[in-house]
């Protein structure tokens, strides 16, 4: 028994099969070099974006005041640890006859734009300051600013203070901000809690109300972003303010201004272990 094919006819299915595995390496070789040419593309893009963050980073740090008083009538040191490679938080201090201007700020948002909104808080606070006003017109003042032209609705909280280093006589202004540590003394630490202000621009014709606090020789002011007291664990436990207020209690009067932010810097990323940081935490403490 015998079964006669002819050759074409067998061969033809393999042809065919042979023709669709080409044009299938084919599609693929294409799909290879085109995902190449995305790679390295999206790859330089990105090393270019980094680069930019970067730099923007370096020029952000740069805005801060760095020239620390560590000596005479004032022991004063701050630090600023971003959550990403730009943040939205701000500090600033200078001494000028015998008078301290320190203030905090928390822009709202996070990332770039965060980040532009702060360098133009920091350089309005600087200029406003410098006028010699007093922190509830500052306050004022940067808060019509801003509300002038904002079209982002963005917001910054802020505490504002000017202390007479011969009087120890402390003006302030909170607007929105948390309240600060004050260590006195023989006496536990404890938060001052300010009259009720909204953040600076939200409501342009808003009343700001300053204060007026006498503080005692050997007074300690810590001031801070929420950074620091909502910082988290992997059990979602925040830092919290009565750990806060367990380490003021735990300073000794022997420590540095400089000592004191570093160890709670410490205390914070030692409570949040291998948690991620979710918002920029600073930190400034003034001795008196």
């Amino acid at each position: 028994l015998a079964l006669v094919c002819p050759f074409d006819r067998v061969f033809s299915i393999l042809g065919r099969i042979n023709r669709v595995i080409w044009i299938f390496l084919l599609l693929i070789a294409a799909l290879l070099y085109f995902a190449i040419r995305y790679i390295r593309k999206t790859t330089k893009s990105k090393e270019r974006m980094e680069s930019e963050l970067s730099i923007a980073s370096e020029i952000q740090n740069e805005m801060l005041a760095k020239n620390f008083p560590q000596a005479g009538p004032v022991d004063l040191y701050a630090m600023l640890q971003p959550a990403r490679e730009t943040g939205g938080d701000l500090y600033d201090f200078y001494v000028k006859e015998d008078r301290v201007y320190i203030s905090v700020g928390d822009v709202s948002g996070k990332g770039v734009p965060a980040a532009l909104f702060m360098a133009i808080t920091r350089s309005v606070v600087r200029f406003i300051t410098g006028l010699g006003l007093g922190p509830e017109r500052i306050v004022t003042r940067i808060n019509r600013t801003f509300c002038a032209s904002n079209t982002s609705s963005m917001f910054v909280t802020l505490f504002v203070a000017t202390i007479d280093l011969k009087t120890l006589e402390m003006e302030f202004c909170n607007a929105g901000h948390n309240p600060i540590v004050i260590l006195e003394p023989g006496r536990p630490a404890r938060f001052l809690h300010a009259k009720t202000n909204i953040a600076a621009g939200l409501m342009e014709d808003f009343g700001y109300q300053g204060e007026t606090l006498t503080l005692s020789r050997g007074t300690s002011l810590l001031l801070y972003t929420d950074g620091v007291t909502e910082a988290e664990n992997i059990e979602h436990e925040q830092y919290g303010e009565q750990r806060l207020l367990d380490f003021c209690n735990k300073i000794s009067s022997g420590m540095t201004a400089k000592e004191v932010v570093t160890e709670l810097h410490q205390s914070v990323r030692d409570f949040a272990d291998i948690a991620p940081q979710n918002d920029d935490i600073t930190i400034l403490y003034v001795k008196l």
